[in-house]
């Protein structure tokens, strides 16, 4: 019976990931295609974006991405970045895009991010104290996770990101809150390690989380759950009206707020942001 549950618990882990795998589109001009393996010597592909009118080495962001489609469908989530000095390093993990393999353990694609990492580790034209990492959705779980492992990651931003497997799974089933059957559903079939919550609460340095008031994917309460979770240096922002996927079209300055963190933490003297929780729009940029 308990190999059982086991087997269908992996088999239902795998409805967290939905990669479109195959070829993709050579990179624009200026990206570079970087090839990769990952410590099971899976093979992984990333673009490494160079900053725009900035000397190198760069400060650098590694883009973690969503749960679905691959690169291509994810990369407009960071563009931005670039030309304000950063260079970005996305990557697919396994089963995406045309990195090799299967998802269907969450540990693996925080090995993969992990292989991400020592990957720019090594490169010339990255300094290594000022490496930040983005994740969006899924992606803010893995980021979170991989920050917790890695002191080299100096900051961290999470966009609609969930604090909990198990939870996002029961949540999925029966809303927010989910109701009792689907909280049993969700215990019974969804193992719950590598918890975003408890990475968060394991992490010493600059953390901004950010999540939509009216996120229909990932409810708000995730966010909040993960700015309670997190040390001093955590800072929480609910956008209200923000959704999943589209917090950009209702709230664009959250890009000039991504900048400043990362020039903060990664370009001036690094420090603690500052553990807030903040509901309102009051930090837009443009006044």
């Amino acid at each position: 019976m308990g190999i059982a549950l086991i087997a269908v618990s992996g088999c239902m882990e795998r409805l967290f990931y939905h990669p479109e795998a195959g070829p993709t589109p050579p990179p624009a001009q200026g990206i570079e295609l970087v090839s990769f393996a990952s410590a099971d010597g899976t093979a992984l592909v990333g673009w490494f974006i160079p900053a725009r009118s900035a000397p190198q080495p760069a400060p650098t962001i590694l883009h973690v991405h969503g749960n679905a489609g691959n690169i291509t469908s994810h990369d407009w989530f960071s563009a931005y970045l670039p030309p304000a000095g950063f260079n970005v390093f996305i990557f697919d993990y396994r089963g995406y895009g045309q990195s090799a393999g299967r998802a269907t353990r969450r540990r693996d694609l925080i090995a993969d991010a992990d292989a991400a990492l020592d990957v720019l580790l090594a490169r010339p034209d990255v300094n290594p104290g000022t490496i930040g990492v983005y994740g969006q959705s899924l992606g803010g779980g893995i980021a979170l996770n991989l920050a917790a492992a890695r002191p080299e990651i100096r900051s961290v931003v999470t966009e609609s990101a969930f604090a909990s497997w198990r939870l996002v799974a029961a949540t999925a089933l029966g809303g927010d809150p989910p109701g009792f059957l689907a909280r049993v559903v969700a215990w019974v079939f969804i193992r719950d390690h590598d918890r975003p919550d408890d990475a968060i609460a394991r992490i010493d340095r600059p953390v901004l989380v950010l999540h939509g008031g009216d996120d229909e994917i990932v409810p708000p309460s995730h966010g909040r759950r993960l700015g309670a979770a997190g040390g001093p240096g955590t800072r929480f922002v609910e956008l209200p009206g923000g959704r999943h996927n589209s917090l950009r079209e209702s709230h664009p300055q959250i890009e000039g707020m991504i900048i400043d963190f990362f020039r903060a933490t990664l370009i001036d003297a690094p420090g603690p942001a500052g553990h807030d929780a903040i509901r309102t729009d009051d930090d837009d940029p443009d006044g």
